[in-house]
């Protein structure tokens, strides 16, 4: 599922569906256009609060990830193509801004297209569209959880949902979950043969043990198909990989296209049709566990299903400190799937740090583990990528930019996160309260609670903005704390620009202790 906004000239008024006799469904493909979307005058409201929206044969629609920025949870989940809608009555409404278009009724603003994506409201399947991109249902699909409501008078539309749904509802933008297990048991690894139930699925090739790759797909779910050019793809419709003889560096696939390329031991070989790889190389490529007894000779092996719901990435942020986080809803397991977040700097892709472990507080019905990763962004438009894998298996995978606008900017850096470099202070609440100002005055105090303190005093030091750069003016300036509070002030230049102010914390840890950021303000210095 592509994720990004519709132009303002399909969501931004409200649209009506012109629908031309489509083929049956059994004839279509995904990306056969089905209707047109045309422009009307309907206002859409959801929990009380106007929405984008648009028509569709006369009944309005929404785009369901937008429904999450009106008290919902939407959940994309990529290995079953669908979307699932819940409401917990637990997320704020923050309504997104709704643009009209002085456009003449029935101009033609998009094509309506067909979808394998399917919709739930909660367990229920309901009818989904797709529409640029983005998956939208009608609100009067959407009668039988709430109350749908009708003015002629406004020409207007309004849902609001029943009582809250149970379950668990997370925070967090990603979650796995378990959904069962492959059992692939009593594999005898001998030499030359390595055989299950009797039949030879692999050989032992120079103490080696090298199974047969498509044998092992099979088992798991995947199909092995040879191609013209003599590779071998390996594909679940999901995920995969790509495998060439002699070549030790196999492509991994992500819904069909390829997603980069991984290093194994061995490369594969082809011995009588069948394409032989190092078992432990398997084990990374379609990340199972597995257990080989010494004694016996028998490998077991466990491949666990698993999906991931996407509850929407942050794609705008007021914090240097951007945080992921992915709850696990695992049984047991060896080993915990991997969150890979990087952000590109200068072309380069830079990797963030990774925490993951058990909830010794896990909640009932909650997640059992967590993933906890976090990048510094820069102002202004930030690259980023992020892949959730288990053994080199792609679980969850996007590209995405995220924004961090100056003017929205807060002045204290986010710490809550699972790792640190030591001890340091943590503040609470600060003053100025916007990391941005604008100031003709010849000074500025800085003010501020800390709820955790490390050591006797904040540094404060000021610099110049000089192109892309930030020059120092003079040295530091010490803030220090009576109880938890601090207070300092500090001379502005009478030159006209932009200056940072930053608040520096020491940190200190067995090898040491040094200073970092702990809060940052902007001033635009004016004329008096």
């Amino acid at each position: 599922m592509k994720k990004f906004r519709l132009s303002a000239a399909v969501f931004g008024i409200a649209a009506v569906l012109a629908l031309s006799s489509p083929p049956p469904v059994s004839a279509m493909k995904v990306g056969d256009v089905t209707g047109q979307v045309l422009s009307t005058d309907i206002h859409a409201y959801v929990n009380g609060a106007e929405m984008p929206s648009l028509n569709l044969n006369g009944y309005t629609a929404v785009a369901a990830e937008d429904l999450r920025e009106y008290g919902f949870d939407v959940a994309w989940v990529p290995q079953e193509r669908k979307i699932v809608i819940r409401y917990s009555g637990k997320k704020e409404v923050q309504p997104l801004p709704v643009q009209t278009a002085a456009q003449p009724l029935g101009t033609k603003l998009a094509d309506v297209l067909y979808t394998d994506i399917s919709a739930y409201y909660g367990d229920h399947q309901i009818p989904s569209y797709n529409i640029g991109g983005r998956t939208v249902v009608t609100l009067n699909d959407l009668s039988a959880f709430g109350s749908v409501v009708w003015s002629e008078k406004d020409r207007s539309i309004s849902f609001t949902p029943a009582a809250h749904d149970t379950g668990w509802f997370t925070a967090n933008p990603l979650a796995v979950r378990e959904t069962g297990t492959v059992q692939v048991d009593h594999i005898w690894i001998g030499d030359p043969k390595i055989t299950w139930n009797g039949e030879e699925v692999g050989r032992t090739i120079d103490y080696v043990p090298m199974l047969d790759v498509s044998w092992l797909a099979g088992k798991l779910g995947y199909t092995a198909q040879e191609t013209k050019d003599g590779r071998l793809r390996v594909d679940n419709g999901t995920d995969g990989f790509i495998l060439r003889q002699g070549d030790n560096h196999p492509e991994l696939i992500w819904f069909g296209t390829t997603a980069g390329k991984v290093e194994t031991w061995k490369a594969p070989v082809k011995r009588n049709g069948k394409w032989l790889l190092r078992e432990p190389d398997l084990k990374e490529l379609f990340g199972y566990e597995s257990v080989w007894s010494p004694e016996t000779h028998m490998e077991n092996i466990t491949y666990r299903k698993l999906i991931v719901e996407d509850h929407g990435l942050k794609r705008r942020t007021d914090n240097f400190s951007y945080i992921v986080r992915a709850d696990g809803f695992l049984e047991g397991t060896s080993n915990l799937p991997f969150l890979g977040l990087e952000r590109e700097i200068d072309g380069q892709m830079v990797h963030a740090p990774v925490v993951a472990g058990g909830m010794a507080d896990a909640a009932e019905g909650g997640p059992k583990y967590r993933l906890d990763t976090a990048v510094q962004l820069e102002l202004g438009t930030n690259r980023l990528h992020l892949r959730l894998t288990q053994g080199y298996r792609i679980l969850f995978d996007s590209v995405y930019t995220v924004e961090l606008p100056l003017r929205e900017l807060a002045p204290i850096l986010d710490r809550n996160t699972s790792y640190s470099s030591g001890d340091s202070t943590w503040l609470k609440e600060v003053s100025p309260a916007k990391a941005y100002q604008e100031t003709s005055g010849s000074d500025m105090t800085f003010s501020g609670t800390a709820e955790k303190i490390n050591g006797t005093e904040l540094t404060f030091i000021m610099e110049r903005k000089a192109g892309e750069d930030y020059v120092p003016l003079g040295g530091p300036v010490p803030a220090p704390f009576e109880g938890d509070r601090f207070q300092t002030k500090l001379k502005l230049p009478e030159q006209t620009g932009l200056y940072r102010v930053t608040a520096l914390t020491w940190v200190t840890n067995p090898k040491g202790s040094f200073q970092m950021p702990a809060a940052y303000w902007y001033i635009q210095k004016q004329a008096q």
